[in-house]
């Protein structure tokens, strides 16, 4: 009985270990194979640049002086970055001597001048910790420490329960963190706490029906260091200086001097602007005005980026390896004139920039195409390899991958070692189409050398079972968990097979197992020869003593 119930748990143990062992080099095998495709893509298929880019008046711009109108430049980076996103900021959160919370801002500027931010997730109030250098009136400096706790109800310097509790907030960075504006998912409603004021100010409780969902407030990106970079720049006009006549030059080497003068000033994510950005779950970006704490208005969305498959429409930002939102504001009184952002799609492979006015109009849109990520040498041939390593993947697997395709988080889609969240037959699952019988079958046309490979390895693993004589039903097990794992579960029942050395059937002719009482071949018994012993014996006592008198031969 025992050795029957262990027998199992080594199949599966066996299994599990020989799934991870065959998934690891089959994953760095698709990261080399990508990685070498993005560091080869053209800039073409990397770059964006917009000009003008429609934020700036029309009398500006076309002002015959201007040399350079007004740009705005999105480009792909860190080509080989997207597999370790989210890694180093997993174990860093909870180190044990790490981060405190999820929230957490540190502002540097030398040893003794530094500001920290957190949230205290056991008490639920933000703490603030402030040093620097104060002069005293004497001309002589000292080192001030600050330290505030900062709830729903109020500001003190001490943890009081009298402060209330944040739930699950999330914030910006704030005006060099002495105020931050935040939303409380559970209280669903905004504050802005001014640390230097000591004061809180609460927004009114959204509606159990708003659908508004904020996820991020202020600076609105996404792993915008290592995926996307997002720049506008005003545009430029050109002035001529005329050469000093005073110098003692020849006139030939006279020349005059041109510089470049930027005729309006961009505003790019200016906090003393009257609104800060939010942007919400669905991709929309809203504007928050800092006084009532209420939505304004729509200031725009993120936008899709193609793909080698119809994506969605309006992608949530989750669903987007990258992204980074810039406001725009124009002079020294900060006129909010609109805003630019850049996406990066789940796989990395194409761009999006979109260009929005103050009244969250679409101005201009542009895309990469993500196909061309292929068109560079060697290209087709790492697609292939591409396309071969995924069909190398269990077949199952694969069907999970086309129905979570949505699941999984764009970043973490590029660590999965199972489920393959970029894969192409998850592509295909994230295609926007109502035939979704014809795209299952496309699907599985796509992993079809995955099928026929796990059915050929099935039945060889049912007539090797027959051979040694498993049961039906643990035959049927391991042909169809083969035609489910493919490779994985061929190679397990090769290493748990039973190790029986077969013999001859003597009325079939076939081989049998000897430690069964029948042949499972053709169910015959054991023709077993007769043992029985006879009824007279030799003895070798007359070869040494010579024969008795009883048997001595007669005389003649």
């Amino acid at each position: 009985m025992k050795s029957l119930t262990s027998y199992p748990v080594k199949v599966v143990s066996a299994g599990f270990v020989v799934l991870l062992l065959l998934s690891m080099p089959l994953f760095w095998a698709r990261f080399l194979s990508e990685g070498i495709l993005r560091e080869n893509m053209s800039s073409r298929a990397r770059d964006i640049i917009i000009e003008p880019s429609g934020l700036v008046p029309k009398d500006i711009e076309n002002d015959p002086n201007v040399a350079i109108h007004s740009q705005i430049t999105g480009r792909m980076l860190g080509q080989d970055k997207p597999f370790t996103l989210g890694v180093a900021d997993y174990f860093a959160a909870r180190a044990p001597t790490g981060r405190r919370s999820n929230i957490y801002h540190y502002h540097y500027k030398n040893e003794h001048d530094y500001t920290i931010l957190y949230l205290d997730e056991n008490t639920g109030l933000f703490v603030y910790h402030r040093t620097h250098k104060q002069r005293l009136p004497d001309q002589t400096t000292v080192l001030r420490k600050i330290r505030l706790y900062a709830g729903p109800e109020g500001v003190s310097e001490t943890p009081d329960k009298t402060l209330g509790r944040f739930i699950a907030p999330i914030t910006d960075s704030g005006e060099g963190y002495r105020a931050v504006t935040l939303f409380d998912k559970k209280l669903r409603r905004f504050f802005s706490i001014d640390f230097k004021q000591k004061t809180v100010i609460k927004g009114p409780q959204l509606p159990k029906d708003d659908l508004h969902n904020p996820i991020q407030i202020s600076f609105l990106a996404k792993n915008s260091s290592d995926t996307v970079q997002l720049l506008c720049s005003p545009p430029q006009m050109r002035v001529i200086i005329p050469s000093d006549e005073t110098k003692n030059e020849e006139p030939r080497l006279r020349k005059p001097k041109v510089e470049f003068h930027t005729t309006v000033r961009f505003g790019v994510g200016s906090r003393r602007a009257p609104f800060v950005l939010v942007l919400d779950e669905s991709g929309r970006i809203d504007l928050l005005d800092k006084q009532t704490l209420q939505f304004a208005a729509t200031a725009g969305y993120l936008p899709a980026p193609e793909a080698l498959f119809t994506p969605r429409p309006t992608p949530s930002p989750r669903d987007l390896l990258g992204y980074e939102v810039l406001p725009v504001t124009l002079g020294t009184d900060h006129q909010y004139k609109g805003l630019c952002t850049a996406t990066i799609c789940r796989e990395g492979a194409a761009m999006a920039v979109a260009v929005f006015d103050e009244k969250g109009r679409s101005i201009n849109n542009q895309y990469t195409n993500a196909g061309e990520q292929y068109d560079v040498p060697g290209g087709p041939a790492l697609m292939i390899a591409k396309f071969l390593l995924e069909n190398l993947h269990p077949p199952i697997l694969s069907i999970a991958s086309y129905f979570t395709a949505d699941t999984f988080e764009a970043a973490a889609g590029h660590r999965a070692l199972f489920i393959l969240p970029n894969s192409f037959i998850a592509m295909i699952g994230r295609e926007v189409t109502d035939e979704l019988v014809n795209n299952f079958l496309f699907a599985l046309l796509l992993i079809s050398p995955s099928i026929i490979l796990a059915i050929f390895l099935a039945c060889r693993v049912a007539k090797d079972a027959t051979l040694v004589g498993l049961s039906e039903n643990a035959k049927l097990c391991w042909t169809i968990t083969t035609m489910a794992f493919g490779l994985p579960a061929y190679i397990t029942y090769r290493l748990t097979r039973p190790k029986i050395t077969l013999v001859t059937c003597a009325n079939c002719g076939r081989l049998r197992r000897p430690d069964m009482a029948t042949c499972h071949r053709c169910g015959s018994k054991w023709l077993v020869p007769e043992l029985t012993p006879p009824t007279w014996r030799v003895l070798d006592s007359i070869a040494e003593h010579g024969p008795t008198s009883a048997e001595s031969p007669p005389s003649v």
